[in-house]
């Protein structure tokens, strides 16, 4: 009887222990969906409040190329990839409605409040960064043939403004023309963050955008090859930066600055293409 009694505690213990579990389980699982509609819920209003800031503020986009930009419906089957810097996310996000376009999003939890934010805004996420889940991205890309591609190759942990090869190895592989691209507002927050600032444009103020000169890499880069181009594109991102201030304090000669076409320096291992306005780099 005394046999029975112990046996039959053990099994009570046993299923307390089990429902214990469970009970747990669900409870996080429960966190779990509260805190996903909270991250909704706060990216949702941030989308809102930041496309009625952008009612008050005068953009002015420039880009080389007829369809090389995120902002022009494409009539043809060509699309690229757009590398700007992280700070300048918001401008390039809200500024101006987007067409076809996917966004390269870290997995990182930071990175799942902007992957909400820039799905309300009609942008693809795609999660993965050079640190986590970069392979599964890149597969997840070539799957996509009819979307241009959005970088900042100094995310999703910086440093700021520093390259990461990432960028480079995308564009060659996917096929898609690299486009660097420059920004400049005349008056912004700058939002604190544990690497970067933010850039915010404030009410009535004016920004300038630039989509420069679109340069095909080769799809069998070498890895020294990559680390080359991009500090190439470092350069041009930079340059386009500094025209793109130019414009904005109406320097009527910075707009003839931003096409390289014709300029054999403006990438390393550049051919031209004869008749068109994307160069090969190979």
């Amino acid at each position: 009887m005394a046999r029975s009694q112990e046996v039959s505690s053990r099994v009570f213990a046993a299923d307390l222990r089990n429902s214990q579990s469970r009970i747990s389980l669900t409870g996080t699982e429960a966190m779990k969906i509260r805190s996903r509609a909270v991250n909704l819920l706060l990216s949702w209003t941030a989308s809102v409040l930041l496309r009625l800031l952008f009612l008050t503020v005068r953009v002015r986009h420039h880009h080389v190329d007829s369809e090389g930009s995120p902002y022009v419906k494409p009539r043809g089957v060509q699309r690229y990839t757009f590398a700007m810097w992280h700070d300048q996310i918001v401008m390039a996000v809200f500024s101006n409605r987007t067409f076809n376009l996917a966004g390269l999003i870290s997995q990182h939890r930071d990175g799942g409040y902007l992957a909400d934010s820039v799905q309300i805004a009609g942008i693809h996420p795609v999660r993965g960064s050079t640190s986590r889940g970069g392979m599964e991205a890149v597969r997840e890309i070539l799957s996509l043939p009819d979307l241009h591609l959005a970088m900042t190759p100094d995310g999703p942990r910086g440093p700021r403004r520093q390259m990461k090869e990432g960028v480079i190895f995308i564009a060659s592989r996917s096929r898609r023309p690299l486009v660097p691209c420059g920004m400049a507002t005349s008056n912004a927050w700058a939002i604190k963050g544990s690497w970067t600032d933010l850039t915010v444009p404030k009410p009535f103020s004016t920004i300038v955008m630039i989509a420069g000169t679109p340069v095909l890499l080769s799809e069998d880069l070498e890895r020294d090859q990559m680390a080359v181009c991009g500090e190439a594109l470092t350069r041009e991102m930079s340059r386009l930066d500094e025209v793109a201030e130019r414009i904005l304090q109406g320097d009527v000669v910075a707009q003839k600055l931003i096409d390289r076409s014709d300029d054999p320096t403006y990438f390393p291992f550049l051919k031209v293409q004869s008749g068109r306005t994307v160069h090969r780099a190979a």
